[in-house]
């Protein structure tokens, strides 16, 4: 949005300043006019591209030099693009993930500058690595987690149930399963370093702080942060499978129609030979998936879907 500005701040005014581009940060239809002004970004680019707000990311699978080449020309044709609309990339936090053992870990530009190397990057909160493993998303979800448990323990001196319950499942939890169908741990160490937020807050609870961990979850009606991750998995599935989430369920699932005893929409398993392929979604799901009953797999809505699992998992599922 071209034009000059100035801010103003208790009756003072800045001196005006001609803007280039922008987009007005507050405002109801800068987001708009900002996705419209960037959707042809993608037009002349051979490989797949991914936008969300001002993050575009662009990916390839690379097996040999012309794949290199057509991969760095759609990095010189986004430079372009950015020059020709004033919409300037800043390549100092553009940044080159690879991923793959046969990966030839080649050395891409933009504009002329050579692009940062990175092992681990953040995705939209995730913290995805180089390796494909989830011990630094792990890391990062608990000392998120942690640092607002301990919030709670400083600033509330009524640490009743009532009191800490509500405040541990809306502030805390939600930064232990944010998009955990993408990076569930499987890795004992990681699974304990997750349960163990719950764990601690449990005990801040007086009254119960005596008892076992499965006797204060029990009392307070909660489950293990791994039967819920299940219980994610499961409803993603079912959003996939149905329809409700709008993407190629082909991508992730295959209808086995070997005629096995069990409902009637069972999966296909594939064989892993990796871990991080044995332990991905589509995989470890399958299992749980083929394990339900008829009932919960002719359910037409997610919340009598989330029902029917209720009865199979511990008891706080909701």
């Amino acid at each position: 949005m071209v034009g000059s500005k100035r801010v103003v701040l208790n009756g003072q005014y800045s001196d005006w300043k001609w803007v280039l581009s922008g987009v007005p940060q507050g405002s109801v239809l800068g987001p708009l006019l900002f996705v419209v002004y960037i959707n042809d970004i993608d037009e002349q680019i051979v490989n797949k591209i991914l936008k969300f707000a001002d993050d575009t990311k662009i990916y390839h699978i690379v097996q040999s030099p012309k794949d290199i080449e057509t991969l760095q020309s759609d990095l010189h044709t986004l430079a372009e693009w950015s020059k020709d609309w004033r919409m300037l990339f800043n390549t100092d936090k553009c940044k080159v993930l690879h991923f793959g053992f046969n990966n030839p870990q080649i050395d891409y530009s933009m504009d002329g500058v050579k692009l940062q190397l990175v092992k681990e990057e953040m995705d939209l909160g995730v913290t995805v690595s180089a390796d494909m493993k989830w011990e630094r998303q792990c890391i990062e979800a608990v000392k998120k987690a942690n640092k607002v448990l301990g919030l709670i323990k400083r600033n509330f001196r009524d640490k009743s149930k009532d009191i800490v319950m509500p405040l541990y499942k809306s502030l805390v939890r939600p930064h232990l399963e944010y998009c955990c169908q993408v990076w569930s741990p499987y890795l004992s160490k990681d699974i304990n370093l997750i349960e163990g937020v719950q764990r601690r807050a449990t005990k801040l609870i007086k009254d119960i702080r005596h008892l076992s961990y499965d006797e204060r979850l029990e009392n307070l009606g909660l489950s293990r942060l791994t039967t819920r991750r299940v219980r994610s998995d499961l409803i993603q599935t079912f959003k996939i499978i149905n329809g409700i989430d709008k993407v190629d369920k082909s991508l992730f699932f295959e209808i086995d129609s070997g005629g096995r005893r069990g409902h009637s929409r069972k999966l296909l398993k594939k064989r892993s030979r990796l871990d991080i392929r044995k332990y991905a979604f589509s995989n470890r799901t399958v299992d749980k998936w083929n394990s339900l009953t008829q009932d919960c797999i002719n359910c037409t809505t997610i919340n009598a879907f989330k029902c029917h699992i209720q009865k199979l998992l511990e008891p706080d599922t909701k």
